[in-house]
């Protein structure tokens, strides 16, 4: 049976946006602050005059967040666009040849790896790299990671109290094959979400290929909805229409902490991705877009996400998330490849898409 894809919602569960990060509207959104005083601070230069377009696939709240401050201490107008990963590679990729964005923000690793591969995304070696661990930077100058997106399961604790009292809550990737759960299951579709491809790659990395399909095949049997992007999986476990979601734990924390009662385990062996930045091909050599790279891997820009998402940034010397665990501290697979995810993905997606249509 083919899986219904989410209509994406408009809610309000984000922090300082008041909007789902689902959207994909395509209207450009203007940071307006006051250019601070003293715009040369923190080591970026005054770009007053200068704009830059910015597509975004984080929260729009993140992005905005980033787009807000470095307007303010640069003096560069910022324009951004924030749309899920999968129709920012789209768009990107049709707008190859007349490209109208400078630089493009968030997404998965695999994202950014398949745009490099196709000219898309260019190479610029920012002065801020040697601040951040060698495996966080892109060996081709292209991409610079910001932070770590692990995935979780994620479970909607009241409706798991009055239906099954006294059971423990699932934690592992087998429990989550439990009959009784059937239907129950929300998590995004690998075709338009990376958060999706990342579970389905991680698995197939995790178990194998032939276990990894055995697994797949049967975890589909308990998808009651695949959605578009990854934070509305999480969006509506947290308000009950599921019982359980499968996505990134950032995605959960931020329903948490919202006031939903939505609980988070990282479960053994659970995949992740790379969260990166990236120039735009024919912007290389944009100083606005050198300045906005450099800042967005600097200490200050990932404290803000870390502050604004609870997500783990690549810097060690950033601030921890709200649980306290940094990467080397979650039960994740150590040994997983987001470059390897990235190689693959055509074909893992080709055969994904034959096993659904074939329910």
């Amino acid at each position: 049976m083919k899986k219904a894809v989410s209509l994406l919602l408009t809610f309000t569960l984000l922090i300082g946006c008041g909007c789902s990060s689902a959207s994909s509207a395509t209207t450009w959104n203007n940071v307006s602050t006051t250019p601070s005083s003293n715009a040369d601070r923190n080591g970026v230069n005054a770009l007053s005059g200068m704009h830059l377009n910015i597509l975004g696939s984080y929260h729009e709240d993140m992005v905005r967040r980033l787009a807000e401050m470095f307007e303010t201490e640069s003096g560069c107008t910022v324009s951004y666009l924030r749309i899920p990963t999968g129709e920012g590679v789209t768009k990107l990729t049709a707008e190859k040849d007349n490209p109208t964005f400078n630089v493009y923000i968030g997404g998965t690793v695999d994202a950014h790896e398949s745009l490099k591969y196709q000219g898309i995304l260019a190479a610029y070696h920012s002065p801020v790299e040697n601040e951040l661990p060698v495996e966080y930077i892109d060996p081709d100058g292209v991409w610079k990671a910001q932070y770590i997106e692990t995935l979780s399961i994620g479970v909607n604790t009241e409706r798991w109290e009055k239906e099954y009292p006294g059971e423990k809550i699932p934690t592992t990737l087998q429990d989550l094959l439990n009959p009784a759960l059937r239907g129950e299951i929300i998590t995004p579709d690998p075709s338009t979400s990376g958060t999706g491809y990342t579970f389905i790659s991680s698995v197939l990395q995790l178990m194998g290929t032939e276990e990894g399909w055995k697994y797949i095949r049967a975890f589909n049997e308990q998808v009651g909805q695949y959605t578009i992007s990854g934070y509305t999986a999480a969006e509506k476990a947290g308000l009950g229409e599921y019982l359980i979601c499968v996505n990134f734990l950032a995605d959960q924390l931020i329903v948490n902490i919202s006031g939903y009662p939505l609980k988070s385990t990282v479960y053994e062996g659970a995949g992740w991705s790379i969260c990166p930045v990236s120039v735009v091909s024919g912007s290389e050599k944009n100083i606005a877009a050198q300045k906005f790279i450099d800042f967005c891997i600097s200490k200050r820009a990932l404290d803000a996400l870390v502050e604004l998402a609870n997500c783990v940034a690549v810097r060690n010397d950033c601030i921890a998330p709200q649980d306290g665990n940094r990467l080397s501290e979650l039960n994740v697979n150590h040994n997983y490849s987001p470059i390897k995810a990235a190689a693959d993905k055509a074909d893992i997606l080709k055969r994904f898409s034959i096993l659904v249509d074939d329910e």
